[in-house]
């Protein structure tokens, strides 16, 4: 929300599309709003859910442009990812918009 969070999350989203996963940079800002961590596990909820119910195998730690290409269903594989990264997003554009920040000084 502020621009400072901009300038520490864009390393992280950088090294997470490039090099593979890195979750942990996600964590500051999740931690920081209960909105925000509740949508980051129902978005992986949906995108588990996908994955079950499409039969998709995939690997892990490896660049998410990548990933779709590494399993044994990249159509489903992107799918999964795609409805996961989508609940996401709008339920953390939902938090951003109608939750108050708390500012430390």
């Amino acid at each position: 929300r502020r621009k400072e969070n901009r300038s520490l999350a864009v390393p992280g989203f950088l090294i997470n599309i490039g090099f593979g996963t890195f979750v942990e940079a996600a964590y500051p800002f999740m931690f920081s709003n209960k909105f925000v961590m509740g949508a980051a596990i129902l978005s992986s909820a949906v995108g588990g859910l996908l994955v079950g119910i499409l039969g998709v195998y995939g690997t892990a730690y490896v660049p998410s442009l990548v990933a779709p290409g590494l399993s044994n269903s990249p159509i489903g594989f992107a799918i999964s990812m795609i409805a996961s990264m989508v609940v996401a997003m709008a339920l953390t554009i939902l938090a951003n918009r109608y939750t108050k920040e708390k500012i430390d000084d």
